[in-house]
């Protein structure tokens, strides 16, 4: 497509850092005394059946907020952003960060698309200066704590697309106007769906697909 993107989605994990969240999170919580560390090779074995596309959501998302459970939000916040500040900050691709501040310097909007859950996608969105995140959202009880399950749409594969195409209903925008950023071969629905697609630090299959379909292929580095 000719031309330049309208706006802007960025993927979050090995893409705009170095880094998994969901098992970031986990090794986080062992570290903490929070979780057994037996619970590390589950988190492993989850994150390799997401890079084979066979990821059972809701499994994975029982498993994965475990330490969420009966608490709330402003409890799980604060392990949020110590799991930012301890975790991710470090792991932070500097091209990235210098792409998406000058995106945003520029005016234009720049929106976080991610699998990952909002609480704990945050404080990334919070330091690059994100204001609008799309990402799986987690169900709470009417006394406000959390349940352990994702409500709505899961932000992954095809799910992605779903919530973009959301997103653009709701803000009177096209994804035909749309750049994405990813770099897992799930995000192949989201970059054939949008007008500007970029693989970043693709691995093998979404490099393969990129050639393909001649997207363009970025690298950000440490």
């Amino acid at each position: 497509m000719k031309g330049s993107p309208e706006f802007y989605f960025f993927d979050m994990d090995h893409t705009l850092i170095d880094n998994d969240c969901d098992v970031s999170w986990k090794d986080f919580m062992v570290a903490e005394n929070l979780a057994p560390r037996e619970a590390l090779k589950i988190a492993a074995d989850f994150y390799q059946n997401y890079l084979e596309g066979r990821l059972d959501p809701d499994a994975f998302t029982l498993f994965q907020l475990n330490e969420f459970i009966g608490r709330t939000e402003a409890e799980i916040s604060m392990l949020c952003k110590k799991h930012f500040e301890v975790m991710v900050k470090s792991r932070i691709y500097p091209d990235a960060e210098m792409l998406v501040r000058k995106t945003i310097a520029a005016g234009h909007l720049v929106v976080l698309l991610t699998a990952t859950n909002r609480i704990i996608a945050k404080p990334l969105a919070d330091y690059f200066g994100i204001d609008r995140i799309v990402a799986t959202e987690l169900e709470t009880d009417d006394g406000g704590h959390y349940t352990g399950k994702f409500t709505g749409v899961y932000a992954a594969a095809k799910g992605k697309v779903t919530l973009a195409e959301k997103f653009c209903r709701d803000n009177g925008l096209s994804l035909n106007n749309a750049a994405y950023y990813g770099d897992s071969i799930n995000d192949r629905f989201i970059l054939d769906a949008v007008g500007f697609p970029f693989a970043v630090n693709p691995d093998s299959d979404l490099k393969k697909l990129a050639m393909e379909k001649g997207w363009e292929i970025l690298h950000f580095g440490k």
